[in-house]
């Protein structure tokens, strides 16, 4: 079915001339001289030169992602990471003093004492926090870390291994894990794990090496730890890192024990003495789920189910699409993961996935298009601190995104059985994550607490984290591979301590999704509200627009975890 032909239009930009050229440093600081020179002396004034600086921090990023695009796309080939980091070198990076002499006359101008405090004290907030951080010592530091860690992509693109005759990727190997033999599901895990193995020891070494450099910018911001510091720059108002802990805390008295019941169910169904890591992805009942078989088939289908929750969302899908928005395919040479990435010229996103024809396919795609649609909304927003949302409102948009859809999945799953059982996965998955994001982020506040440790101690400690929050898997003679098991999550190496709020947000999505079982006109309404948002009013108050609480107390959780099991128990064949 089309709904639309139509690509997606440019945005005309109002202060920029068309003869700019976003690639050239000459021209980009020609401008940004003229915007720091600025005096505003009214209120207008003040706003009109907010919204000129953020049409041009929009285009620089916007060249930026573009750039990364292409480096992800093609991660075996050198010549696209050289692109993106001599763009990042030599024109981002060097932007950053000029935003910070914008953020120091926005913040001094007595004009600003005119704006209206409802719409802009949420700004103040994040530019004063922007401004408290900034050191321009930190910049060639951010610059190095940046194409440090564009290396983790590079080093887990090459990875292959033989495995019946064919050369597969760590993903493509993936796929056997639902193999109902279960020496050959063995035999993938194997593979998959010694590809890192392999690895070990260069991974290793390249997180030393980012390790260093962050210890280094926090040192320079006055700060005596990096965890500290990544706190205070991404912006956690709401929030203490004590908080954090006590939400480890209620996932390990919660949500492990409710894990713990579906892996001994899993253990009795397959008949297995002992579950071991590679029993935890195939289906109980013997039958793989096949969603497609082509990629064009995987989008019209993913647009259908778009259009039915909001036709807006669906035509949204149809033009990125349309317009060579979504690249979605796993294949040798292409960085491993997931993402949105936003273009602000376009109103729209950029997806990039590593689709195998497997149901967790199918969610990461609608959990992607939640980004795009959030973004969407947010097109109209002039200023671009509103524009980018903290990972706790941007997860939410795309994890609620894969609870709203589930009732339309019969575009994958015609068979009624299939049907209940990708929903029953899904409302499982929601729950049987937490623990593996608690994994992720404690290790990283050891990591970064204890700066001094060696690579075998920081293997000991991820393997003491993992045994907290796992539930009844049998490790024995794997213990080694177990260690290294935090490298391939590409968040720590790429972007450190943006995980936790996927754990803040999958609550958030079931809040949402509990509302919508009750009234989906109201939870959808309340949905788009949220999304239009973007970050113009803080973490708490975007969560009460989406009709919900942030909070992640261990009350809260046993509330979602009893809603997640009755839902499930309507599932039962």
């Amino acid at each position: 079915m089309i709904f639309t032909d139509k690509k997606l239009d440019s945005i005309a930009p109002k202060f920029l001339s068309p003869n700019l050229d976003i690639t050239k440093w000459e021209d980009v600081k020609i401008e940004l001289e003229k915007l720091t020179h600025r005096a505003p002396e009214t209120s207008a004034e003040l706003l009109n030169l907010m919204e000129h600086a953020s049409e041009l921090s929009k285009a620089l990023q916007d060249e930026l992602s573009w750039r990364y695009i292409r480096m992800t796309q093609y991660a075996d080939k050198e010549e696209y990471a050289q692109a993106y980091n001599d763009y990042n070198a030599n024109v981002f990076a060097p932007c950053e003093p000029y935003r910070f002499k914008l953020q120091q006359i926005f913040y001094n101008s007595p004009a600003r004492c005119e704006l209206p405090a409802e719409k802009y004290s949420h700004l103040e907030k994040i530019i004063a926090n922007e401004i408290e951080l900034f050191r321009e010592e930190n910049i060639p530091l951010k610059v190095q870390e940046l194409e440090l860690a564009s290396h983790y992509g590079a080093i887990v693109s090459k990875m292959s291994a033989l495995f019946e005759g064919e050369e597969r990727t760590p993903a493509q190997l993936s796929v056997f894990l639902k193999d109902a033999d279960r020496a050959k599901r063995e035999q993938a895990w194997q593979l998959i794990n010694q590809c890192y193995m392999d690895k070990r020891d260069e991974l290793d070494k390249l997180y030393d090496e980012l390790k260093a450099l962050r210890i280094n910018i926090a040192a320079n911001a006055g700060y005596d730890n990096y965890r500290d510091y990544m706190h205070q720059a991404m912006g956690r108002f709401s929030y203490t890192p004590e908080d954090i802990h006590k939400f480890h805390d209620a996932v390990e008295k919660v949500v492990v024990p409710f894990c713990g019941e579906l892996n001994r169910h899993r253990k009795v169904v397959l008949g297995v003495d002992k579950l071991r890591p590679w029993d935890l992805a195939v289906d109980l009942d013997g039958k793989k789920l096949h969603p497609f078989d082509t990629i064009d088939e995987f989008v019209s289908k993913a647009i259908r189910i778009e259009h039915k929750v909001k036709p807006e969302y669906g035509l949204q899908l149809e033009m990125m699409h349309n317009s060579g928005m979504l690249d979605l395919e796993n294949r040798k040479g292409k960085a491993p993961g997931g993402y949105n990435s936003s273009i602000y010229g376009l109103g729209s996103s950029f997806i990039f996935m590593n689709a195998v024809k497997l149901h967790g396919d199918v969610t990461t795609l609608l959990h992607e298009a939640g980004h795009a649609m959030h973004g969407a909304a947010g097109k109209d927003i002039p200023i671009d601190y509103y524009c980018n949302p903290p990972s706790e409102v941007a997860e939410l948009a795309s994890m609620t995104m894969e609870l709203l859809t589930m009732d339309y999945w019969d575009e994958y799953y015609k068979d009624e059985a299939d049907l209940k059982k990708a929903k029953r996965d899904q409302l499982e998955g929601t729950l049987s994550f937490l623990p593996w994001c608690m994994v992720v982020d404690a290790f990283q506040h050891w990591v970064y607490l204890n700066p001094n440790h060696t690579p075998d101690e920081r293997r000991e400690a991820f393997d003491s984290i993992y045994r907290r929050f796992d539930a009844e898997v049998d490790w024995t003679g794997l213990e080694e591979q177990r260690k290294v098991r935090w490298m391939r999550q590409l968040h720590i190496f790429e972007v450190p301590f943006y995980y936790i709020e996927y754990g803040m947000a999958q609550l958030g999505a079931l809040a949402i999704y509990k509302n919508y079982r009750s009234d989906k006109a109201k939870a959808l309404q309340q949905y788009q509200d949220f999304l239009n948002l973007g970050y113009s009013k803080p973490v708490r108050e975007i969560y009460q627009t989406a009709g919900i609480s942030f909070d992640f107390s261990e009350s809260y959780l046993k509330e979602l975890v009893d809603f997640v099991k009755a839902e499930l128990a309507k599932l039962k064949d």
